[in-house]
C-alpha cells in the first residue's frame, strides 16, 4: 500500500467558522437513505483512512450501521459472538468523553492487554489503527458511534489527527441533525400545495419544498431579497411587515420544532384574501374595490348604506389593511 500523507493542511478544515468538508452541504443535497454512507466516504477521505463505520445506538436497541471496507453481517456476527461491547475499549473511551475522539494504534498498551479475541477481531477485519467519536443525537439518549479505521502499511493515527476529528464532531453532528429534518421535511410535505421551507433562526432557508420555490421570485421580490433568507420582520410577527405580506396576498405561520430551527409555512391564499371573508363581506369588498361607493354598493344589493359600512369595516379588520388601495391589493384585484 502506498505511503499514506497527513491531509490536516487542507483547507477542507476551515478555521474561520465556514463549512468544514462542505458537510452541512451534504446534508442537504444527499437523500437520507444515502447520507451516512456518503458522509462516512467524505470523512475516510479527508482523513486517509482506509475503512470506517457509523453505528447508531440507542441504549435500550441497536438502530443502524454502516460501513465502507467491511462485511458488516460478518463482524456483526463475530462481535456478538465473543461479547465485543465487553472488550471494545475504544468505545469505552468514545462514550466516557462524547464528541473527543479518541484513537488507539495496534502498539498502544490497551490494545497489548486486551483479551485475545478482541485482537484476532481486529485483525481479522483489517484494523491497525482506530480512531472513533461518539456523537449524541438530536438532544435524546441514541448516540452516532463513527469510526475512522486504517490498516497494515498505513501510517498510525496521532494525536494531531484526534484534535481535528474532536474540532470536526460539532459539523458532523449538525449535518446529521439538518440531514433528518430534511427527511422529515421532504416526508408527506415535498407534495404540499401550499409553500413550505425551514429556515435558522436567522431565517436562512435551509429547506423548501417544490411549491416554495415556484413562489420565491414573489417573495423574494416582496422581501427586497436577494439571498435566500426570510426577513426578521416576517418571522417575528411585526404587524406593519404581516400586513404587507397579507397585501399581497399572503398569510404566514410561524412555528419553532424541539431541534431550534424555526419551520415557516407560507401559503398563498386561495382565490385572494377573499377565502377568508364572508360571502357578503367578500361581494361588497369587491364592488367597494373596483370603485363603488357604500351608496352605490347598498343600491345595487339593496342594504343600507350603514349595513354596507359595517361589513366593510369588518373586512378592513380580517385583512388587517387600511386603505381601499391595500385592501384591493389583498384580495388580488
Amino acid at each position: 500500500m502506498p505511503p499514506r500523507t497527513s491531509p490536516f493542511g487542507s483547507a477542507a478544515f476551515s478555521s474561520s467558522g465556514g463549512e468544514p468538508l462542505s458537510l452541512l452541504r451534504l446534508a442537504r443535497t444527499t437523500g437520507s437513505e444515502r447520507f451516512q454512507h456518503e458522509l462516512l466516504r467524505r470523512l475516510l477521505d479527508e482523513f486517509r483512512a482506509d475503512h470506517g463505520a457509523i453505528n447508531t445506538w440507542h441504549p435500550r436497541s441497536f438502530v443502524s450501521s454502516v460501513g465502507i471496507g467491511y462485511d458488516l453481517a460478518a463482524m456483526s456476527e463475530q462481535w456478538n459472538r465473543i461479547n465485543g461491547a465487553d472488550l471494545d475499549f475504544i468505545t469505552f473511551a468514545m462514550r466516557a468523553q462524547p464528541e473527543q475522539a479518541a484513537f488507539a494504534n495496534d502498539d498502544d498498551p490497551r490494545w497489548k492487554q486486551t483479551p485475545p479475541a478482541w485482537r484476532e477481531f481486529l485483525s481479522r477485519h483489517g484494523i491497525v489503527h482506530q480512531m472513533g467519536v461518539a456523537i449524541p443525537f438530536e438532544g435524546s439518549d441514541t448516540f452516532v458511534h463513527l469510526y475512522l479505521n486504517r490498516g497494515p502499511g498505513s501510517p498510525a493515527h496521532t494525536e494531531r489527527d484526534a484534535r481535528v476529528l474532536t474540532a470536526l464532531t460539532p459539523q458532523i453532528r449538525e449535518s446529521l441533525l439538518v440531514n433528518r429534518l430534511y427527511a422529515h421535511a421532504r416526508q408527506g410535505l415535498d407534495e404540499e400545495a401550499q409553500p413550505l421551507a425551514l429556515t435558522d433562526s436567522q431565517g436562512w432557508v435551509l429547506f423548501a419544498n417544490r411549491a416554495f420555490c415556484a413562489a420565491w421570485p414573489a417573495l423574494a421580490d416582496l422581501a427586497g431579497a436577494t439571498s435566500p433568507r426570510l426577513p426578521e420582520d416576517w418571522l417575528s410577527g411585526r404587524r406593519g411587515a404581516l400586513r404587507r405580506l397579507e397585501a399581497a396576498g399572503w398569510s404566514i405561520d410561524v412555528a419553532r420544532d424541539e431541534s431550534g430551527l424555526r419551520v415557516a409555512l407560507r401559503r398563498r391564499l386561495a382565490g385572494g384574501g377573499a377565502c377568508i371573508l364572508t360571502p357578503r363581506q367578500a361581494e361588497i369588498a369587491r364592488l367597494y374595490c373596483a370603485g363603488h361607493s357604500s351608496k352605490d354598493v347598498g343600491l345595487r344589493l339593496g342594504l343600507s348604506p350603514a349595513t354596507v359600512r359595517v361589513h366593510l369595516r369588518n373586512a378592513y379588520d380580517r385583512a388587517g389593511v387600511g386603505s381601499r388601495a391595500a385592501l384591493r391589493a389583498w384580495l388580488g384585484i
